[in-house]
Formats: C-alpha cells, sequence, structure tokens
C-alpha cells in the first residue's frame, strides 16, 4: 500500500475564484509544516471568471479588462499562477492539487508533467485521446487541428504547489472568443462534450479524476473536509 496519500475535497455549488483561492492558502499553510506525504485535491467549478496569470499581456484580450468584464458579466481577475488569460464557468472542472515538493522529493516540472498526465488518464476513461503538444503545456485532443481540452497553470509557495487543471466537460465554449485562451494564437478550445457529441455529468468526471490523481500520483485517495 502507498505511504503517499491524497486528501479529497469536493466543493459544491460553483465557487468564486477567490473564494476558491483564500482555502488553497489555508490548506497550502498547513501543508508547509507537514512533514508527511500528503496531499490536498480540491475538486470544484468555478463561477464565471478569466484569470490572467502570470504571463498575460494585453494582446491576449480583445478589450479592456473592464469592458470584457462589462460585456460577458464574468469577473476578471489576476493571479499569480503559470500561464497567461483563460476562462472558468461551471461545466468546467477544476483539480487543485496541493502538495509539498520537498515532501515528495520532485520538482515542479515533474508535477506539471503529472497534471498533464492526469488530465490524458481522465480522457481517456471517456475514451477521448488526449495528448501533449511540445513545447506548450497543458493537454490537447484531435488528429490534424490539436484543440486544447485542459488548461494547466501552477504556482509554488515555501514548496507548497497552488492552483492545478482545468478541463472542459460540459459548459458553453463561446466565452473563450472573448480571449487568446493561454495566449496562444490560433488555437482553439474544446470540450469533452463537443467531442463525444453528448452531454456529460460533472460527477462522472469527478470519481474519473480522483481516481486518475491516484494512480499518477500513486497516492491513496481520503476523504476531507473543506
Amino acid at each position: 500500500m502507498s505511504d503517499s496519500i491524497i486528501e479529497l475535497i469536493r466543493i459544491r455549488p460553483p465557487m468564486r475564484y477567490n473564494d476558491a483561492l483564500q482555502i488553497q492558502h489555508v490548506h497550502g499553510a498547513e501543508l508547509e509544516t507537514c512533514t508527511e506525504k500528503r496531499a490536498k485535491l480540491i475538486l470544484l467549478q468555478h463561477t464565471p471568471v478569466y484569470t490572467l496569470g502570470r504571463r498575460t499581456e494585453s494582446e491576449h484580450l480583445t478589450c479592456t479588462e473592464n469592458d470584457l468584464g462589462a460585456r460577458t458579466g464574468a469577473e476578471i481577475i489576476k493571479t499569480d499562477r503559470g500561464g497567461s488569460v483563460t476562462y472558468h464557468a461551471p461545466g468546467q472542472l477544476t483539480a487543485y492539487l496541493l502538495l509539498n515538493l520537498q515532501n515528495w522529493q520532485f520538482g515542479i516540472h515533474q508535477h506539471l508533467e503529472k497534471l498533464e498526465e492526469t488530465a490524458i488518464n481522465v480522457l481517456a476513461r471517456f475514451a477521448i485521446k488526449g495528448k501533449r503538444v511540445q513545447g506548450l503545456t497543458g493537454v490537447w485532443t484531435g488528429l490534424t487541428e490539436p484543440e486544447k481540452i485542459c488548461a494547466i497553470g501552477v504556482s509554488a509557495r515555501r514548496w507548497v504547489t497552488y492552483h492545478g487543471l482545468s478541463l472542459n466537460v460540459d459548459l458553453d465554449l463561446a466565452p473563450f472568443s472573448e480571449i487568446i485562451p493561454c495566449g496562444l494564437h490560433g488555437k482553439k478550445v474544446t470540450s469533452m462534450a463537443k467531442v463525444l457529441e453528448r452531454s456529460i455529468l460533472i460527477s462522472d468526471v469527478e470519481h474519473a479524476m480522483s481516481a486518475a490523481f491516484g494512480e499518477v500520483y500513486a497516492s491513496k485517495i481520503e476523504l476531507g473536509m473543506v
């Protein structure tokens, strides 16, 4: 049996971004002093929000931040995660994995690779072939023109990782047209529902997601509290 444990925290209903960030910080502070090989996995959906990562540039938006918020009704929030701008909303499953890199004995780049592997694992459970694109963070699908189906962005503070991945399950993709997603010109986004041409329940993907994290991070999954 693995000696590493991932504590699973499910949050319902959709939560505002800053409220979820506060929850991350509470659990992250706990992991700063933890000496065991433990992690916190927070699964949730966000209320509509555009988040601007550290690499966001003005040309990644089709208008000003104020106009973007007024036109879409979504919040606009600058964040410390890696990457550029992306969009979150109900129908997208976000997974924040917090762990102490020193305790887990790997670096931030290996953590990013494991997050990609986790998303690919989840997609495979729904007969969707996910893949990496060289030089780009995230997970893509499609044979001729790869479309992004999972965005990934992380940060680390005092060896503890924050943020994680957002998998497009079954949501309106139109708001992505208001931005250059992840700062990648000419790249399109898609969702599991669009690929499979049918509706998908978030709850089904949550189950697959928690199982995939357990496999990729070779850990036992335990239910935790917010």
